[in-house]
């Protein structure tokens, strides 16, 4: 497996299903979802990062979610992907950002966020161009910055 940040994604832009809906406005399919979606840069990078699940991983795609809700403190929020281990275990959390934002404290703050209701142990950072992936210890409320994705072990 590839260090991290040698993940290149864009050599998997020409697997993207790019269409235009019935209004002329761009979509791509979420094979995931089975569907296609509104086309945004932030959406662009979670194909990429789901292609690369599925091709250079080998993921089925029924242990990848997609943009669900949770509650954190009384609040709707919605996370971009987690990854689930053959035994249905959350195994790692995924928040994306477009390419133009950079991967800031407030983008590690929110995933830390998240992952107070929801316990996965691992986090995946991205914005197409910068990857991040790290261990969480909720309660020393810290990072383990890790070189490679811990999925493949678990799959």
């Amino acid at each position: 497996m590839l260090p991290i940040s040698d993940i290149n994604l864009i050599s998997y832009r020409d697997r993207l299903r790019l269409h235009q809906d019935k209004n002329g406005a761009p979509t791509v399919f979420d094979p995931v979802r089975r569907k296609y979606v509104r086309t945004t840069p932030e959406e662009i990078v979670r194909q990429l990062w789901i292609i690369y699940f599925l091709e250079a991983l080998s993921l089925n795609p029924k242990l990848i979610a997609v943009e669900r809700s949770i509650v954190i403190h009384g609040m709707k929020r919605r996370f971009d992907l987690v990854i689930f281990s053959n035994t249905t275990e959350p195994l790692l959390l995924v928040e994306l950002k477009a390419p133009d934002i950079a991967i800031q404290q407030a983008v590690f703050d929110q995933i830390a966020q998240y992952n107070m209701g929801m316990q996965v142990p691992y986090a995946l950072i991205s914005n197409g161009e910068q990857h991040y992936c790290f261990q969480i210890d909720d309660e020393k409320k810290a990072f383990t910055f890790l070189n490679k994705l811990p999925i493949a072990a678990a799959i």
